[in-house]
């Protein structure tokens, strides 16, 4: 199932809040697998990446992104990796 994640929540990720009610509601759909498409998110902050990688690692489901920007890219990066050393 593809999520627009712009669409959905908006151009500028902020919050750990984001993520953690992204995880959630992905948790309580019965598609075992989610594309999560960033094509319209601006902007993301290392506190909505780090929340989204460690819901990402926590969910049983089946998780990954497409079309982040390069500057999404570098934050949701350097999160990954802090979460998955």
């Amino acid at each position: 199932m593809l999520i627009n994640l712009g669409a959905e929540f908006g151009t500028h990720l902020e919050s750990s809040e984001i993520a953690m009610e992204l995880i959630n509601i992905l948790n309580k759909i019965d598609d075992d697998d989610f594309i999560i498409d960033f094509k319209d998110v601006l902007f993301v902050t290392m506190n909505f990446a780090q929340a989204y990688y460690g819901g990402k690692l926590e969910s049983p489901k089946k998780i990954s992104e497409i079309n982040l920007s390069d500057e999404v890219s570098v934050v949701m990066g350097a999160a990954d990796e802090a979460c998955n050393p």
